[in-house]
């Protein structure tokens, strides 16, 4: 029996799911779903999938695992539509950057015979959202794995070889250490790319500043893609999180202007040889961290069958 995997979803980082997986060579049917039909047909012209429904419902009838690769603003709506028509045994995962309430809504509206495990794909650079799907979008993430309590080890099993097969590494941690960690990283980074736009929109000089806008700013910009509502929904649903990490940025704005201020050099320059040492170990340490152990995945293999490991050996 073919294992399907269903794609609701289609944008770039959902067709490009569906590409890396088809790429794996594993016997398995890959059903799209989007509300946008437009994106639903380029999906399937460009291979990401291999049919799509216009009917949730339909799309994920019959599904072994679907992958909700929509943002968090749709989550919990399609999961309460989906609940009560996804098979016994069915497996679901997203790839929303908060995993609390996504965990939550879960457990709150998936029945019993349902497994979730949640997910988060961290790629490395922010994607053009203008540029043509890829296979290898998610090779090389780091991509968050948060089970929850009652999730069984087989789902875990093989939501952690999908991972694998799209060429991420698994990366479990806690939800709630997850959340933490990401409104530093990805969610404070959003707030100072949109206070930063709001100081420039303000400004008399807007226009000649839009000329001498170089990669700095735009590499400082790259976090406002996306949807408005569901940029929005991070940060309420992750205020808590957000609002320490927002007091610390502004504790240590504040020491900054004072230096500038005072025109400290010797203070300015140890701070920023400090920062590049800092940054310099943190990237060492990002491309070159421990790689993940995939040991005892075993049953969750025979599952999709040998192109897991074969994908691990070309790799060797």
């Amino acid at each position: 029996m073919v294992y399907r995997i269903t794609l609701v979803g289609l944008g770039l980082v959902g067709s490009s799911f569906g590409l890396a997986l088809k790429q794996t060579g594993a016997e398995f049917e890959i059903v799209g779903h989007d509300k946008d039909r437009s994106a639903a047909k380029r999906a399937h012209k460009n291979g990401a999938v291999d049919r799509t429904e216009w009917n949730l419902i339909s799309a994920c009838d019959g599904a072994d695992l679907v992958v909700l690769t929509i943002p968090i603003s749709g989550i919990q709506s399609t999961l309460a539509a989906i609940a009560q028509d996804l098979k016994e045994g069915c497996m679901v995962t997203d790839t929303a950057s908060l995993k609390v309430p996504v965990l939550e809504w879960a457990r709150e509206l998936l029945p019993g015979t349902v497994h979730f495990v949640g997910g988060h794909p961290i790629i490395g650079a922010l994607p053009d959202f203008s540029l043509p799907l890829s296979a290898d979008l998610l090779a090389g993430a780091t991509y968050c794995l948060t089970p929850g309590t009652d999730t069984p080890p087989q789902a875990l099993r093989a939501v952690s070889d999908l991972v694998e097969a799209v060429g991420a590494k698994a990366f479990y941690l806690d939800a709630v250490e997850h959340d933490s960690l990401i409104a530093a990283v990805e969610h404070t980074p959003l707030l100072l790319a949109l206070a930063l736009q709001g100081m420039a929109r303000k400004s008399p000089s807007r226009r000649e500043m839009i000329q001498l806008c170089g990669q700095d700013y735009d590499h400082t910009m790259q976090p406002l893609v996306g949807d408005a509502q569901g940029l929005a929904d991070l940060c309420r649903l992750n205020a808590d999180n957000l609002v320490r990490w927002l007091d610390g940025f502004q504790a240590e704005l504040s020491r900054v202007r004072e230096l500038v201020a005072n025109q400290d050099n010797e203070s300015l320059r140890a701070l920023f040889g400090e920062a590049l040492e800092i940054r310099a170990g943190w990237v060492r340490e990002h491309l070159g961290g421990p790689g993940t152990d995939y040991q005892d995945f075993s049953a969750a293999r025979m599952m999709f069958g040998g192109a897991f490991e074969a994908r691990k050996k070309e790799g060797e």
